[in-house]
Parts: structure tokens; sequence; C-alpha cells
């Protein structure tokens, strides 16, 4: 059974450690409109999305 955590419970240590699964980022973009950029299974970047 997959558990899921309130987004309000991911930390950026989950984020660095890769504990956060697709579903919860693409909340986490829905919400707040954060791109989460990785490269090999690890993130390097954050940034907010930008809308013209």
């Amino acid at each position: 059974m997959i558990t899921t955590r309130n987004i309000k419970e991911i930390t950026l240590s989950n984020l660095k450690n890769g504990e956060v699964s697709l579903s919860e980022l693409n909340e986490l973009y829905n919400r707040t409109g954060f791109i989460f950029i990785g490269s090999k299974g690890r993130f390097t970047k954050i940034q907010k999305e930008i809308k013209h």
C-alpha cells in the first residue's frame, strides 16, 4: 500500500533525498507553480514557473 503525505509535510530534505513521489511533485506544481529539475534521479534545481 502506497501512502501519500500531506503537501505541508514535504521538506527540502525529502526532495534532496528522493523521498517524494511524482504525484506529490505534481500536486506541489499545481498548488504553487514550482518546477523541479532533476538529473540522474536527483533534484538539481527548484524554480518558480514564470507565466507571461
